[in-house]
């Protein structure tokens, strides 16, 4: 039977600003069981009512030493029992919501895709609707549809800490909004136990997230988890009922352009049994490929290919 979990942020649950190196998990689960993860961001320091800053993030901001190079609050790792080398773990995205009133904007100089632009820094607070339905800025209402940025698995030990901005084979800063409810994602394991972890939630953002950061924000989503024995895969990839979503990453966004599409081809050829030139063709007829982000060191581009375009074999 599976296993319902709840995993709260705690000086003793989260990482901040790495992932990988040495690391005792904070929960054990099975293959099968469901997650309620929450997460945390913010700073006690920043211009928002008392009242809306949670005793969490208070609290890690208060104990919390051991951080890494990185500036985001991690809740896990989990270990996933079962979990080895060259698996897949599939982790399904249920609900996500956001558990604070407010979420922030912050951009800065030497960041962002303009980075001689601002020239000071600056963070905007952005209140909530009380149905935390829309997201209120000036002039501005943007409708919210979160998601974690942060969502992965650690990588080799060999490999050591790993700042939390960078994405990877790992998964980690990916900051794809499409990693919506209702979405699997494939996540290569690449050590025993997985070591799920996720945060940087993310009240609403664009493409791109071109100015550094989204609408940052502490959320709760609930995570259920299966594991695929055996699969070597090597990059994340994820699907949402007919969508097919295919990931690349590299310092140069051509690169991660061509990553992308090289996936999309792969998992048509081994999903549906295309050949590489049947595969390539599709791509260019019916996949559409955006920036996912340009602000991590490594840049993001994911594709996106509605899968009912192919007809069953024979058909």
């Amino acid at each position: 039977m599976a296993k319902e979990h709840v995993l709260d942020p705690s000086p003793q649950t989260v990482h901040w600003g790495y992932i990988g190196g040495p690391q005792r998990p904070a929960l054990t689960v099975d293959p099968g069981d469901l997650l309620t993860l929450r997460s945390v961001s913010g700073d006690p320091a920043d211009p928002v009512p008392e009242d809306w800053i949670s005793e969490p993030l208070k609290t890690i901001h208060a104990e919390v030493r051991d951080k890494g190079p990185g500036v985001h609050i991690l809740t896990g790792p989990v270990w996933v029992n079962g979990a080895e080398p060259g698996d897949t773990l599939a982790v399904t995205i249920g609900p996500i919501r956001p558990t604070a009133p407010y979420g922030f904007n912050y951009m800065g100089p030497t960041s962002g895709l303009f980075r001689e632009e601002p020239e000071v820094a600056e963070t905007a607070v952005i209140a909530y609707d009380e149905e935390r339905q829309n997201g209120f800025l000036g002039r501005i209402k943007v409708p919210l549809r979160p998601f974690f940025g942060i969502v992965g698995v650690a990588p080799p030990e060999s490999w050591g800490r790993i700042s939390s901005v960078i994405p990877g084979r790992y998964g980690g800063n990916m900051d794809n909004k499409e990693l919506i409810e209702g979405t699997t994602l494939y996540l290569p394991v690449l050590r025993d136990g997985a070591l799920f972890y996720a945060g940087d939630g993310h009240g609403a953002q664009g493409d791109g997230e071109v100015n550094v950061t989204a609408i940052e924000t502490s959320l709760e989503g609930r995570f259920e988890f299966g594991l695929i024995k055996g699969t070597g895969q090597r990059w994340p990839y994820a699907k949402r009922g007919s969508l097919l979503i295919s990931m690349g990453f590299d310092e140069d966004l051509t690169a991660a352009l061509k990553d992308s599409v090289r996936q999309m081809m792969e998992l048509l050829e081994d999903g549906y049994g295309f050949s590489a030139m049947e595969a390539y063709r599709v791509c260019s007829l019916a996949a559409d490929f955006r920036i996912t982000q340009v602000v991590n060191g490594v840049k993001g581009v994911h594709g996106m290919l509605d899968t009912s375009v192919i007809a069953e074999e024979g058909a």
